[in-house]
């Protein structure tokens, strides 16, 4: 593999005009100096990017949560109380509603940023049909969050999702 390096004359014409008059003195000596130890040979090089951390964290709270899984599906008990029960509903329906009513602000301004809350929107209306379901006793209140899940929620998470496909590809 061959590398170019860069000349201190092929340097003198790039900040010729307005590129030499935006670049300071002290920022010149110091690219000089880099080429005349040969620290600076030409190559591109690829920047870290956030992606790449993103990408190790993410990986390490599935490499978590997934053996977590296992010991919650061997230690919790099948039934429990909860303290918060109409909070917590309330809760989900209502982040689910702003999520909603956020998207619809925010595509009708035209505003980029309503692929994340349809995403949000999405996740929050399949998490509502699980919780629902999962939640609800045998009978008529177990057909009812099904029903209301096939029919509700699930379509309009797929609409919510590809109005965020589609407006990552604008």
């Amino acid at each position: 593999m061959t590398t170019t390096a860069i000349r201190p004359t092929e340097i003198g014409r790039a900040m010729d005009g307005k590129l030499g008059d935006a670049i300071d003195d002290r920022v010149a000596d110091a690219l000089e100096d880099y080429l005349a130890d040969g620290r600076l040979d030409g190559r591109i090089r690829p920047r870290r990017s956030p992606g790449g951390l993103a990408a190790m964290v993410a990986a390490g709270v599935a490499a978590v949560l997934l053996p977590w899984c296992l010991i919650l599906a061997a230690t919790l008990p099948s039934t429990y109380e909860a303290g918060h029960w109409k909070l917590t509903w309330i809760g989900l329906d209502c982040a689910t509603a702003i999520a909603a009513g956020l998207t619809a602000y925010l595509l009708h301004k035209r505003n980029r940023h309503a692929v994340l809350t349809a995403v949000a929107a999405g996740t929050l209306l399949i998490a509502d049909a699980w919780f629902d379901v999962s939640t609800s006793a045998a009978g008529f209140d177990r057909t009812l969050s099904v029903t209301e899940a096939l029919l509700l929620e699930l379509p309009l998470a797929v609409c919510a999702f590809v109005v965020a496909a589609r407006e990552l590809r604008r």
